[in-house]
């Protein structure tokens, strides 16, 4: 057996009579270790839930890109983009990309005996594909736009519902202000919530004709939202602008490509800051963890002064004596690091299927606390918190060094 492995073992044991402190400290340092890296594993979790939950979501509404005129919001109506643009089929034929849909927008008003609200209609036709809605769909069904003649349906976001009351079947009727006020009437099929107000606070979603033959379009379209197989990095957005520029021709509309990230910086901003707060959690519970193992140790070379000066008498170095302690001190995370991570795994996978802990969706976007790991990175944050915590018992160590066989001998 390793030297330092079986004195470690003898450190702190039942047979140790000079150890009761020493063995008070390790509880302390477990429990301290323990709690610590359950804090860091369940911050990180809930800091990938809320960006998994809210860029997913995002990307629902809008998709990873989204193709519009320059300087314009594609919810703007200045004019329409031609949907058969020339280099659309070099588009979708990028790896990354999963599908390029043309998209229309028409604001609005909804007005019922009692109260009015606003509307933004988002056209799409039957290419588009309408999971994301019916992952967040409340009441009802989906739209049905396979036909040749202009649907009437409409899904409708649950808090305009709500706010005017709606149920489905009902007749909505929309008034669209231009040079003239036009009037359309639709039947209500579908509600969904997907609880991001910033994005669905006004929003209905029918069929892409209607809107421009409202606008009087023709076959124009306000722009496109590309679907991607990840989020759009430099290298994918590079590939995209690469396809746009270099195809572009005089009769094709100028378009640019903007990222969800930088469509809904508001969003991202705010799950940076969370990053921030996470970094910040980890960075203190190591520290917690870490200084309590200081003083865990320190105990333990306390207790110890006669058996290191013993040790040193009969030839062993600095380092060796050093060793010792850190494997000890190596056994006492490990064994807070095991109950840490037991801990952690539990509380997140309760709160995964059970939402125990519930938000107001109106200021986190979410209905409950959301959870997302996986056992990589749970190994990764492992990995770093004890190499940390192991730097930090470098330092009590060097009082080591100090200890003087000839005068620790005769302590008692």
């Amino acid at each position: 057996m390793n030297l330092n492995l079986f004195l470690a073992n003898k450190i702190g044991s039942k047979a140790d009579s000079t150890g009761r402190l020493s063995r008070t400290g390790t509880v302390i340092s477990v429990v301290s270790v323990a709690l610590s890296i359950a804090v860091i594993i369940v911050a990180v979790a809930v800091s990938n839930g809320f960006r998994s939950e809210i860029g997913n979501k995002a990307r629902g509404f809008a998709g990873d890109v989204v193709l519009a005129e320059p300087g314009l919001e594609i919810t703007s109506e200045s004019g329409p983009v031609p949907a058969d643009l020339s280099y659309r089929n070099k588009l979708e034929e990028l790896p990354f990309v999963e599908r390029v849909s043309p998209v229309a927008y028409k604001q609005g008003i909804l007005k019922t005996d009692n109260e009015i609200g606003g509307l933004l209609l988002k056209g799409v036709d039957s290419t588009y594909n309408m999971e994301f809605y019916g992952e967040f769909l409340r009441e009802g069904r989906l739209l049905n736009l396979g036909g040749k003649s202009i649907s009437n349906e409409i899904i409708l976001s649950g808090r305009v519902a709500d706010m005017l009351h709606y149920k489905v079947g009902d007749r909505v009727v929309a008034y669209f202000v231009g040079e003239q006020v036009r009037v359309r009437s639709f039947t209500l099929v579908g509600i969904f919530d997907a609880q991001l107000e910033q994005l669905d606070k006004f929003l209905a979603i029918g069929d892409i004709r209607h809107i421009s033959r409202l606008n009087g379009w023709g076959n124009g379209v306000s722009g496109f939202e590309l679907f991607l197989e990840k989020e759009a990095g430099e290298k994918e957005m590079a590939a995209i602008e690469g396809v746009i520029f270099g195809n572009q021709k005089e009769t094709d509309t100028p378009l640019v490509p903007t990222s969800l990230q930088d469509k809904y910086y508001v969003l991202y901003d705010w799950l940076h800051l969370l990053d921030l707060n996470v970094f910040i959690i980890l960075a203190l519970m190591i520290a917690v963890a870490g200084f309590n193992m200081v003083s865990g140790l320190l105990i333990m070379l306390f207790e110890r002064i006669s058996q290191i000066g013993l040790l040193k008498s009969m030839g062993m170095t600095n380092r060796a004596v050093a060793g010792i302690f850190l494997t000890k001190s190596a056994m006492v995370v490990l064994r807070g690091m095991l109950w840490g991570n037991a801990i952690a795994v539990l509380l997140c996978l309760v709160q995964k299927h059970f939402g125990v802990i519930s938000l107001n969706p109106d200021n986190y976007f979410v209905s409950s606390v959301p959870i997302e790991f996986s056992l990589a990175w749970i190994l990764a944050m492992n990995l770093i918190a004890f190499a940390a915590i192991m730097l930090i018992m470098l330092l009590p160590c060097h009082f080591i060094s100090r200890i003087d066989p000839a005068s620790t001998m005769r302590v008692k």
